[in-house]
């Protein structure tokens, strides 16, 4: 291995995630990237048929929290990329389509699968460790383990992390 790939790979492992804290919006059981990104196209309001006023509401640093297979459907990389784009800190669910969670990992959008998800509730305030595996719901002191989160996967965060400076 050349001395700069040597460097470039001790960077990658120096790089810590953030921990993030910021207010959870609870979407419910099913959200389809279709609920996510209307008609598919980035540029408009995110989650318009959940609530037209949601988009205004949501702050940057701010949580979604939703159910089973959360972003599945025909839009799944261009949903995960408008809610990074709207600056959601992270997703926060019980499980992920597949092809959504490979969009968030690709462009470093924390896709986070708890047990315990759908007991967040709207207005709850989150501190999301990813590399401590984490989720402390700070409005009542529930803490729960992070199901999805290995190596590799924290890899791919770090990687986007590094790219967007």
């Amino acid at each position: 291995m050349a001395a700069d790939e040597e460097s470039t790979a001790r960077e990658r492992w120096q790089v810590r995630l953030p921990i993030l804290v910021g207010t959870a919006w609870a979407l419910g059981l099913d959200v389809p990237s279709e609920l996510i990104l209307p008609g598919g196209e980035r540029g408009g309001p995110i989650l318009s048929p959940i609530d037209p006023t949601l988009a205004d509401r949501i702050a940057a640093g701010d949580f979604l929290v939703g159910g089973g297979g959360f972003g599945h459907g025909a839009v799944a990389d261009a949903a995960a990329c408008a809610l990074r784009e709207a600056g959601i800190a992270a997703v926060v669910a019980h499980s992920f389509d597949p092809s959504f969670e490979r969009s968030a990992d690709r462009i470093g959008l924390p896709a986070v699968q708890l047990n315990e998800a759908l007991v967040i509730h709207t207005g709850a305030r989150l501190r999301v460790d990813l590399e401590g595996g984490r989720v402390v719901n700070m409005s009542s002191g529930d803490r729960f383990p992070i199901r999805n989160l290995g190596e590799d996967r924290l890899a791919a965060l770090r990687e986007a992390l590094l790219a967007r400076g």
